[in-house]
């Protein structure tokens, strides 16, 4: 494809090698259905937080965590943590039920579709920030990426 008037295409080849903490598997936890619950099944305006006009609407809307992932919880220093997230409960928090904190709605917070989510080239788990970022806040004339449409 070639690029739109004015715009040029930006190729990056990203390796990622990084050590997890060994951790058991992920289960939508009982404070995870409550927290999706609460920012999209009975949120009736709940929408993509990118929400530029190329989500995915063929699948159910995601959550992603902030701050900490669920294969991280066993290697974070809580304490780094709470500088962070200072309005958390911390109090009653667990390190032993770290799903307390990472499947709430202090840390599991972010709306996306599937497509900003996880999907190539769109994805928060896919990108650097400032790349995923920019497609909210993209110009509506402006085409992020080959697989979008041309609408000038």
């Amino acid at each position: 494809m070639n690029a739109p008037l004015g715009e040029h295409l930006l190729k990056r080849t990203m390796t990622i090698q990084v050590f997890a903490p060994d951790h058991p598997d992920r289960s939508n936890t009982p404070v995870f259905e409550h927290t999706r619950n609460l920012l999209i099944k009975n949120n009736p305006a709940a929408c993509c937080s990118v929400n530029n006009g190329h989500c995915d609407h063929d699948h159910p809307l995601e959550l992603h965590h902030s701050h900490v992932e669920w294969c991280d919880s066993l290697g974070v220093d809580w304490e780094k943590v709470k500088c962070d997230v200072p309005d958390f409960d911390w109090a009653t928090f667990d390190p032993i039920h770290p799903e307390t904190f990472i499947d709430s709605k202090w840390n599991a917070n972010v709306v996306l579709c599937k497509k900003h989510h996880t999907g190539p080239d769109h994805g928060i788990h896919c990108l650097d920030g400032p790349t995923f970022q920019m497609q909210k806040l993209q110009r509506k004339d402006f085409v992020y990426s080959p697989d979008e449409e041309v609408t000038k």
